[in-house]
């Protein structure tokens, strides 16, 4: 008999999902699929609160500042603000520690305007002395990405990072942050991937592994252009532990396609 661990569907509407869908196996004729109920947004954000103080030093030690520089730098985002100049505007949807935003600043000439939101007040307190540091002085507001309190077409590019899959809609949260893109702006995201270490973040945190499949459908499902991705390597321990993607809202001037090709890895297949 054999078992074999399957991926969750990408033709799967997340807006159906209720729990978040931790394993499918089939086992010939059976097949057993477990999931978790997916945490309140009050606990939710009380989880965070209660890890920010480490959030930091967690960045630090996976080196996640330049982690996220080479799929940034591969999405082809600096020609994206490059091209808007220092009025652009980056909102950040799950701030973190700013971490996304800092690693984002390093990469282009010039600082621009951050916004971030988050859940955790706390978190939100520790982006302020995080960025700060940085040179930077970001916006900040405690919001819910599902509920986005800026106004249609805001901002030149929209990231978050390890915030989709926290949510039973994922594409509830992708929708929100295409109404506050600008035509022709980028959409950046980073998903928790199916690995090993993945499966570790899953259990801690309750979300969903993305494979790169899954994720490319639901940015097309937005109906989004110029559709890129990048496994992200966490160091030896992590290894290929998450995906960076990244897409362009359609109406703006066009760019060099070669700077939005699909990047594939084999070895990081898992």
């Amino acid at each position: 008999m054999h078992i074999r661990n399957q991926s969750v569907d990408a033709s799967v509407d997340p807006s159906s999902q209720q729990t978040i869908p931790m394993t499918n196996y089939r086992f010939g004729s059976w097949q057993v699929a477990i999931s978790r109920q997916l945490r309140a947004k009050e606990a939710l954000a009380s989880q965070y609160d209660a890890a920010s103080r480490n959030w930091g030093r967690t960045a630090r030690r996976y080196g996640l500042d330049a982690v996220y520089r080479r799929p940034l730098v591969a999405s082809g985002a600096q020609a994206v603000l490059g091209s808007v100049g220092s009025t652009a505007r980056v909102l950040d949807c799950g701030i973190g520690s700013g971490t996304l935003s800092i690693a984002l600043n390093s990469i282009l000439p010039e600082r621009l305007n951050y916004c971030g939101i988050d859940l955790s007040g706390e978190i939100l307190a520790r982006a302020g002395v995080e960025m700060r540091q940085a040179a930077l002085t970001p916006e900040l507001r405690q919001a819910d990405i599902l509920s986005i309190p800026y106004a249609d077409a805001s901002f030149d590019f929209v990231m978050a990072a390890h915030v989709l899959e926290h949510l039973p809609e994922p594409q509830h949260a992708l929708r929100e942050m295409v109404r506050v893109l600008k035509p022709g702006g980028m959409l950046f995201v980073c998903l928790t991937r199916r690995s090993n270490f993945g499966a570790f973040i899953q259990v801690r945190w309750r979300t969903w592994a993305v494979t790169e499949q899954q994720g490319v459908a639901w940015l097309e499902a937005c109906q989004l252009k110029d559709i890129g991705f990048q496994p992200i390597h966490l160091g030896p321990c992590a290894g290929y532990a998450s995906t960076a993607f990244w897409a362009r809202r359609p109406g703006g001037v066009g760019h060099d396609p070669e700077t939005a090709a699909t990047t594939t890895n084999q070895e990081a297949d898992s």
